[in-house]
């Protein structure tokens, strides 16, 4: 099961956040150090002098990483000064199912940029004229590019409108409002709630 990881930073100036998703918290913080290269100067990331001294501490083996029992952290030199990332795990419990999800290319009519593990798109099910939002947490990867496929641990909401109604093979699209950017089949239905009797 993919975990959800929250990375708190508290400098003189910031107080800083970054959600990640990975199949253990090893991971995390190897995505977690692309994520904030990705986010650099933006106003809720580190600046690009600090993501260079994260990225360059994490290269030499500088970056003291304790993820071998909770509380989970790491701290980074930062100046003269010694900087502590506290890592959360955060329970989401069981997703409602496994499915392989396509993205549309750009030139389809998909997304412009890559998906991160997390996204929040619409989802309708075959046969249903009913939209749910599902977080997709992607398995074995943190991001996903237009054109690309992905396996992903789906969430639903309105998870009442849909008992006893999704079986393994069944289809859906993806979409941001009435703006399809994807389309998937079901692997395997967790919530049993949700699977179908007769499949």
């Amino acid at each position: 099961m993919i975990q959800t990881f929250q990375f708190r930073t508290e400098t003189t100036n910031d107080k800083l956040q970054h959600t990640v998703h990975a199949s253990d918290v090893k991971t995390a913080v190897e995505w977690w150090i692309r994520q904030i290269e990705d986010f650099k100067n933006e106003v809720y990331s580190f600046d690009q002098h600090q993501v260079q001294t994260i990225r360059q501490q994490y290269s030499n083996g500088q970056l003291k990483i304790y993820v071998d029992k909770e509380p989970f952290f790491l701290v980074y030199q930062n100046g003269d000064k010694h900087q502590v990332v506290c890592i959360d795990r955060v329970n989401k419990g069981e997703p409602d199912l496994i499915a392989q999800v396509t993205y549309l290319t750009t030139e389809q009519g998909g997304r412009k940029g890559y998906a991160a593990s997390g996204y929040r798109p619409h989802i309708k099910f075959d046969g249903r004229k009913e939209l749910t939002s599902g977080e997709q947490l992607f398995i074995d990867k943190d991001k996903v590019f237009p054109g690309e496929t992905v396996k992903a641990e789906i969430r639903i909401l309105g998870t009442d409108f849909f008992k006893n109604y999704l079986f393994v093979g069944q289809h859906f699209e993806v979409a941001e409002a009435s703006h399809l950017v994807g389309h998937g089949e079901v692997l395997e239905v967790i919530n049993p709630d949700l699977r179908q009797a007769s499949r």
